[in-house]
């Protein structure tokens, strides 16, 4: 598992793509076992996910009849819907590589979006974090879930602008639309499915 100092240098190398330097991919190990590596970003966000499936948990008992329960079970399924929309839109990706012709790209794509989802997983947690702590702040945290969701999908749209070249805007919308619409229609399906919903 990469240690935190490896971690700042990935981090660096991703904030620097997010500028639109290609240096960024200086910082970033590129190899096939960099792509591997780099899924042990998921680790890495655990402590934010856990953040977020509490917040998530006091919303649903709060909007539950008195007496439901939200266990083990229930974290178990946050986590199982959190890894499920960070790993099928990648799975997504890899499919459409060759039709879309981006697949020179696709090692970067994948550890460079991998890397990205740390500061995206805590950028998140830190709303639910107030949510927790301070009663009645639903409208000043959703105000700032929606303004990082923002800044997620410009930094996604701006890494992989970069990647493909900077002047693929069209390609860079299309694999921005393929990570980010995928992860939210999984997530909610997943939801529904799992009963991680408020009745």
């Amino acid at each position: 598992m990469p240690q935190l100092d490896e971690i700042g240098i990935y981090l660096k190398g991703v904030w620097m793509l997010v500028l639109g330097k290609p240096e960024g991919f200086d910082w970033l190990d590129l190899s096939a076992s960099g792509v591997w590596r780099s899924f042990a970003a998921i680790l890495w966000c655990l402590p934010a996910m856990a953040v977020s499936w509490s917040a998530w948990r006091m919303f649903y008992l709060a909007n539950m009849p008195d007496g439901s329960t939200a266990g083990l079970a229930f974290i178990a399924k946050l986590f199982i819907v959190d890894v499920a929309t960070w790993i099928l839109p990648i799975l997504l990706i890899i499919m459409l590589a060759r039709p879309l012709g981006y697949g020179p790209a696709l090692s970067a794509i994948i550890v460079v979006t991998n890397w990205l989802s740390i500061p995206t997983f805590y950028g998140m947690a830190f709303p639910a974090a107030i949510r927790l702590v301070v009663p009645g702040s639903e409208g000043l945290t959703g105000m700032l879930s929606l303004i990082a969701l923002i800044a997620i999908i410009i930094a996604i749209f701006r890494v992989l602008k970069v990647i493909t070249g900077g002047d693929q805007t069209l390609l860079a919308a299309t694999l921005s639309a393929l990570f980010i619409l995928p992860s939210l229609m999984i997530g909610e399906m997943l939801q529904r499915s799992f009963g991680l919903l408020p009745a």
